[in-house]
């Protein structure tokens, strides 16, 4: 009996060594709770310029208050990954969005986008279906979100999702704010999830995903359609149901309506998944193009 009680004090005492050395880094030691000055270190940790510590010093305090444990929040700010990216601030002072509507359409409504489609539906129609008539959205209208946003997948990540939100908050005064909600979103989203802080990646704004929501809209509308207890924003029936829940929900699509006419329901509900008349005009276009192509396929 006690040998057995000596080899489980070995144990116990080799996985508290493991723990702490996990806390240990070139930043110092993880702290094991929370205090005013495990906050203070913290934004000093993190934020390299004033800007930076106003948000990172309210965005460390909502996390306190949302119960996300210091140890876990410190580990995050100091991996060696981070960086500021002067590529993220150049993509916001140039948003495609901002085009002329002949260049901007001819990148999303193209012979090779709409064979994609067909193809994309020929793969994957059943789950489609399936989605459609559990959310009543319309079946095309989903396909042309994941035509446009990540070309069917090929293309959803370029940046990594903190390093976006983390360029923001520092060089982007307009949208510290706005960045501050999707970095405290983010948070939540990877422990509740399961995403790694770091490994996910995105668009320069942070959106993730072959849905491309951003992590407030993640965490609000995201929805497990497979069953399997995590949203999956990589997984095609996560990601299909996610996009038609968010404009049931948030966009107020309206069931059973064909109607996609400009400022019509379904119109704005589309507008609310990104708020551009141009990107609105080229998801219905391509929505067109597609239920035509898939019936004569």
């Amino acid at each position: 009996m006690r040998f057995v009680q000596f080899i489980l004090s070995l144990l116990l005492l080799s996985s508290s060594s493991v723990l702490f050395a996990d806390r240990e880094s070139k930043h110092g030691t993880a702290p094991a709770s929370w205090s005013d000055q495990v906050e203070k270190d913290m934004v000093a940790l993190i934020a390299k310029n004033e800007q930076a510590r106003q948000v990172y010093g309210r965005v460390v305090k909502r996390l306190r208050r949302s119960g996300v444990p210091a140890t876990y929040a410190w580990q995050v700010f100091s991996n060696p990954g981070i960086k500021i990216d002067p590529n993220i601030s150049k993509r916001f002072s140039k948003p495609a969005e901002k085009m002329d509507y002949t260049d901007y359409r001819r990148i999303f409504v193209n012979t090779k986008r709409i064979n994609g489609g067909v193809k994309f539906y020929n793969e994957h129609k059943d789950l489609l279906n399936d989605v459609s008539r559990k959310y009543g959205v319309d079946p095309y209208l989903i396909i042309s979100f994941v035509g446009v946003e990540t070309q069917y997948g090929l293309y959803a990540s370029s940046y990594p999702v903190f390093n976006s939100l983390h360029t923001i908050i520092h060089n982007i005064p307009r949208r510290a704010e706005w960045a501050e909600d999707e970095m405290v979103a983010w948070f939540m989203i990877c422990r509740v999830d399961g995403l790694g802080p770091h490994d996910v990646k995105g668009s320069y704004a942070g959106a993730f995903g072959y849905g491309q929501f951003m992590p407030t809209s993640f965490k609000h509308y995201a929805v497990d359609m497979d069953g399997d207890g995590v949203r999956e924003p990589f997984e095609w029936a996560d990601v299909m149901a996610s996009i038609a829940n968010y404009l049931l929900k948030r966009g107020n699509y309206q069931i059973g309506s064909t109607d996609f006419s400009e400022n019509s329901a379904n119109w704005r509900a589309v507008y609310k998944y990104n708020p551009s008349r141009n990107y609105v005009k080229v998801i219905l276009e391509l929505r067109s193009e597609l239920q035509q192509a898939i019936r004569n396929s």
